[in-house]
């Protein structure tokens, strides 16, 4: 039988001479590779073959792996898959959106037409005691649905209907034949406008009762008594045209178009006082809307008159003195608009 401890030492001889053979070409590393590792244990075994019997020689197990050398490599491999990798884009923190002011929704035209034709309308006309005149407000309120109380020229009516418990919409006070609408009436009239009612007045006396009881209602639409409107008897009715100082405004589109009065009538042909012409406070938030001598803009002159947001409409010249079917268009034009701002408010 072969020596075992010969064989021994030629396959551990064989191996080193094969080790470095390997890096004979390789630079000397300066860290201690895997390769080295090998290179010097199988050196130490051939230095331990060579010094003990055979019997003796125990192949060792696998060298242990330095720590650090696989904290490098663990290290690289980590750094390898993580440039390998896009990175991951940072969690994106989606604040809930603000709380939205709550508000009031606003009556759709549709809503608007139909609170309108809903409405409740107390009208007191007192022209109706006149059968050779058309009322022209009477006749203007047809073209409109809701509960309407009509008083006529009854006052004591007007009066109980004032203070009833009806929430009243619009309140129309036509005083066209002078009658007895003053004093305490205007107390009442106007605590109705400012718990939220719409006014609609014909008034032309008002250099007659403006420093009354009716000032607290002036005052707060704006407006003051300018000067008397007069005519004399044999006057040209062309020099009481009326112009419209706010052409576009609703009173005179909406529902109807209603174009400016060129002259005043001959029939009824009364003369002297026929009404009065406004002008703006100081301060005042009202609106001309027709004029006497004047183009638009107007301040002063004032014959139609629109305050409290569109609340109120001041007329302060005669119907009948302006031809029947136009007036019964604009009376129907100011129902609407004083209306929808009642209900747009």
């Amino acid at each position: 039988m072969k020596n075992p401890k010969r064989i021994i030492v030629i396959v551990v001889m064989v191996m080193v001479m094969a080790s470095l053979a390997c890096n004979a070409t390789s630079s000397t590393p300066t860290a201690q590779s895997p390769d080295l590792v090998n290179t010097q244990v199988a050196m130490a075994i051939t230095q331990t073959a060579m010094a003990k019997p055979a019997d003796q020689i125990l192949l060792p197990d696998k060298p242990t792996e330095d720590n650090g050398l696989v904290s490098t490599q663990v290290a690289m491999a980590m750094t390898q898959t993580a440039m390998a990798q896009p990175p991951l884009e940072p969690t994106k923190t989606i604040a809930p959106p603000p709380p939205q002011p709550t508000t009031t929704p606003q009556p759709t035209q549709i809503d608007i037409k139909a609170l309108i034709n809903s409405a409740n309308i107390l009208t007191y006309e007192d022209m109706i005691d006149y059968p050779q005149y058309i009322t022209i407000v009477s006749k203007a309120l047809k073209s409109f649905n809701g509960h309407k109380v009509y008083v006529g020229d009854a006052i004591g009516t007007l009066m109980d209907q004032l203070n009833s418990g009806t929430k009243w919409d619009l309140i129309i006070i036509a005083a066209e034949a002078r009658g007895a609408i003053s004093g305490d009436y205007w107390d009442v009239i106007k605590n109705r406008v400012d718990e939220g009612s719409a006014l609609i007045t014909e008034i032309w006396y008002l250099d007659d009762i403006g420093a009354g009881k009716i000032s607290p209602l002036l005052y707060e639409c704006g407006v003051e008594v300018q000067d008397d409107w007069f005519r004399v008897p044999g006057a040209d009715r062309l020099n009481f045209e009326m112009f419209w100082s706010q052409p576009s405004s609703p009173v005179f589109n909406t529902p109807n178009k209603v174009t400016r009065f060129g002259a005043s009538l001959t029939d009824p042909a009364w003369d002297g006082d026929i009404g009065d012409l406004m002008r703006l406070t100081s301060g005042s938030d009202a609106t001309i809307l027709a004029s006497h001598g004047g183009g638009e803009g107007q301040t002063n002159n004032g014959l139609i008159t629109s305050c409290l947001d569109g609340r109120m409409i001041l007329q302060t010249f005669d119907s009948h003195d302006y031809p029947t079917d136009p007036m019964v268009a604009l009376w129907q034009n100011y129902i609407t608009y004083t209306l929808t701002n009642h209900f747009n408010r």
